[in-house]
């Protein structure tokens, strides 16, 4: 029988989950970690319960809270260890939602949060959970296309700084409300013509979401509705954007944190202390903030290895 396997999607779509996932076995795979991996996006629900019948330990990203009930009461009456990673805040679903993620945290061999405050309520649930970060840094970026990084370069000179901020889909909190807040933002940048914001969009959806609501799109508002990478967004930009009504980790704001961009976070959640926080985007004032966010950037950077924290636990759970 086999040890470990990693159940979870990869790019495309593009997504903090996906991103995660695809760093995670790319990373495992340069330090000679084994494991194997499955894609359910790709396997059938045949080839999905196979392996997990033949491996010790399975590892999942899901942000469903019904599926990781239904993986965690089958590992346990199958007896596997099972890990799930809560990619999310805890609290951020309604009742059955929040519930649902206890009961899965309760039943899992190791529940990994992603935030302080989510660790507090994993432990009520599971004295074994732990905090490990989902962010992994990729060394390589890919390029943009050539037509897009030229109107990038020549935009930028039109304008005194060039924010950006992304969102892989359009969705909406327990509360109705847009997760990653982009109409708020375009509405916000209306009143700032000397900036403008790139609006990393590439499954297309918020453009079109945007276009049917049929609000007013400024000149200083640039959606990027293709597939890219988004790095190379934040190489064309002054300051990136989380505007956002709950989160996670946040794999962007540390790709900005890595190439040294300041940061403007809501405070939805527990932000790093380089972030600029605002409590409202559509009230806060973007040249004080840009102003201090990027003093923050002077803070020293904090070393942090997930990927070994990450083969730490499998070692203890499953003898890689």
């Amino acid at each position: 029988m086999a040890k470990l396997l990693i159940i979870g999607r990869i790019p495309p779509p593009i997504g903090g989950v996906t991103m995660h996932v695809k760093r995670l076995r790319q990373s495992l795979r340069r330090v000679g970690a084994h494991f194997d991996f499955c894609d359910p996006g790709r396997a059938s629900l045949r080839k999905i319960l196979a392996d997990i019948a033949t491996h010790r330990t399975i590892h999942i990203h899901f942000s469903n809270p019904a599926i990781q009930v239904l993986f965690a009461v089958f590992c346990r009456i199958t007896f596997k260890k099972l890990i799930i990673t809560y990619h999310g805040c805890w609290g951020r679903y309604g009742a059955v939602g929040n519930w649902a993620v206890r009961l899965s945290a309760y039943l899992t061999h190791v529940p990994i949060v992603q935030e302080r405050a989510s660790l507090t309520q994993a432990l009520r649930c599971n004295a074994r959970a732990r905090l490990i970060s989902t962010y992994i840094p990729d060394p390589e970026t890919v390029p943009l296309p050539d037509a897009l990084q030229s109107a990038l370069t020549s935009r930028r000179r039109c304008y005194q700084a060039t924010f950006c901020t992304n969102a892989w889909n359009v969705t909406f909190d327990k509360n109705g409300c847009e997760t990653y807040g982009i109409s708020a933002m375009i509405a916000r940048f209306a009143d700032y013509p000397e900036y403008q914001l790139l609006i990393s969009d590439p499954s297309g959806n918020y453009r079109s979401y945007i276009e049917k609501r049929r609000l007013h799109i400024s000149n200083n508002v640039l959606f990027i509705s293709q597939l890219h990478d988004f790095r190379s967004i934040l190489r064309h930009s002054d300051a990136f954007i989380r505007n956002t009504t709950t989160d996670g980790i946040s794999l962007s704001i540390h790709e900005a944190r890595e190439q040294g961009i300041p940061v403007l976070a809501s405070a939805a959640v527990e932000r790093p202390p380089f972030c600029s926080i605002f409590q409202d985007f559509s009230e806060a004032d973007l040249k004080e903030k840009l102003e201090e966010a990027r003093r923050l950037t002077a803070l020293p950077a904090t070393p942090y290895d997930a990927v070994g924290e990450l083969i730490t636990l499998y070692l203890e759970t499953a003898k890689l």
